[in-house]
């Protein structure tokens, strides 16, 4: 399932995997400009050790990705070790100590989980938009205005992250106020994956969701061009006994990291993932990535893929229309998320907070008996999270 549990499995290594080991190289790149015995630190392979190919276990479809994982020759480095590189990486790029901190962990947050499409697989792409002046490491995001249990975040272009991390806490709080509150961010960029956020109201007892646009990935039902974001949905809810319900999920059928990880390793994409530049199902991951797109969740229109087309667009609301985003972003007009683009993202979030204690008691013993009960059913049933 989508976001796994090994992170409740308190390991202490990190199975970066493929990821690190395909963009270990780049990331020290970062690091060498800085100074050489960081260089020397980073200890960067002559080729990538987590490569699939090399494996003997050849992992495909949404698993291929995290292959590396069950693999001989995958990377496995301490949290602490990634954490630091990372922090390294993007102090250099003239990120503030306590940003270049958070984003660190929003990124060995994933990589902890096995999701390397959102973990240090990114850290290139965040270094290079802060190099090229696209985001403003340094920004201060600010509450724009506050009434009753709803707020709204300006991000001021700056590190999603720390846009989010205001908006979360400040969603928590208000929830603690009224039991249950709902907080926008606009003129924000990427803000990592989604369970992280959810996850900060998780650990204070509460349920937590959190929501963002992203640039267009995504082709509508009936449609030939990108027009949709992946747009992730995250619900999390605590239960008892440190049991909980962890829904991360895009409303894209993936992500479309994850067809970036299979075009680096050279692998074809499972039938249903994307299609081409006409709009036709397509397996070529380069060609879904550069001309073509995902599907949404369900696939196409005979899979009832208008669906996930209408998730994506319910998350597009919450977030940029009910946040105030300027116009341009706002779904198909939202910049591609590049190095090269033109001007800033302008993402949008949405955080909702409640507290499930403002309701009839026993929330949790209630919710780790459904857990229990699905859990129990005749097969190899799981929940999200498991």
């Amino acid at each position: 399932m989508d976001g796994g549990t090994s992170s409740r499995r308190g390991a202490g290594l990190l199975a970066a995997g493929f990821a690190l080991g395909v963009i270990l190289p780049r990331l020290v790149g970062a690091l060498r400009s800085k100074s050489s015995s960081e260089k020397s630190t980073a200890g960067a392979p002559s080729s990538p050790p987590g490569d699939p190919e090399s494996s003997s276990e050849k992992s495909t479809g949404t698993h291929a990705a995290r292959a590396a994982a069950s693999s001989s020759s995958s990377v496995r480095v301490p949290a602490d070790d990634l954490r630091g590189l990372l922090r390294r990486i993007f102090a250099s790029v003239g990120c503030p100590p306590a940003s270049a901190e958070l984003v660190a962990s929003v990124l060995c947050y994933a990589d902890a989980r096995g999701i390397p499409s959102h973990g240090s697989n990114r850290a290139d792409t965040y270094a290079n938009e802060i190099a090229a002046g696209l985001v403003d490491a340094a920004a201060v995001p600010a509450v724009e205005s506050a009434e009753g249990c709803c707020a709204l975040v300006d991000g001021r272009n700056g590190l999603g992250a720390v846009a989010s991390a205001l908006a979360m806490e400040t969603a928590i709080r208000l929830a603690g106020e009224h039991g249950a509150s709902v907080v926008c961010v606009r003129r924000s960029n990427h803000f990592g994956a989604a369970g992280y956020w959810a996850n900060m109201a998780l650990e204070r007892g509460m349920i937590g969701m959190s929501l963002t646009n992203t640039s267009p990935a995504a082709v509508p039902t009936g449609g030939s061009t990108r027009a949709v974001g992946t747009n992730p949905l995250c619900f999390f809810a605590p239960a008892a006994d440190g049991d909980s319900f962890q829904l991360d999920m895009a409303t894209t059928v993936v992500p479309i990291g994850k067809v970036e990880v299979m075009d680096r390793i050279g692998r074809d994409c499972p039938p249903g993932w994307g299609v081409d530049r006409s709009g036709s199902d397509c397996t070529d991951a380069r060609e879904i990535c550069v001309n073509g797109g995902l599907h949404p969740l369900g696939g196409g229109a005979e899979t009832a893929g208008y669906k996930g087309y209408g998730l994506g667009a319910l998350v597009e609301v919450m977030c940029s229309v009910l946040g105030g985003s300027d116009p341009r972003d706002v779904g198909p007009s939202i910049r591609s998320w590049s190095a090269r683009r033109d001007g800033p993202l302008g993402y949008a979030h949405a955080f909702v907070v409640v507290d499930p204690g403002r309701f009839a008691p026993g929330f949790g013993g209630r919710l780790g008996g459904y857990l229990s009960a699905m859990r129990g059913l005749p097969g190899d049933v799981m929940v999200a999270g498991d």
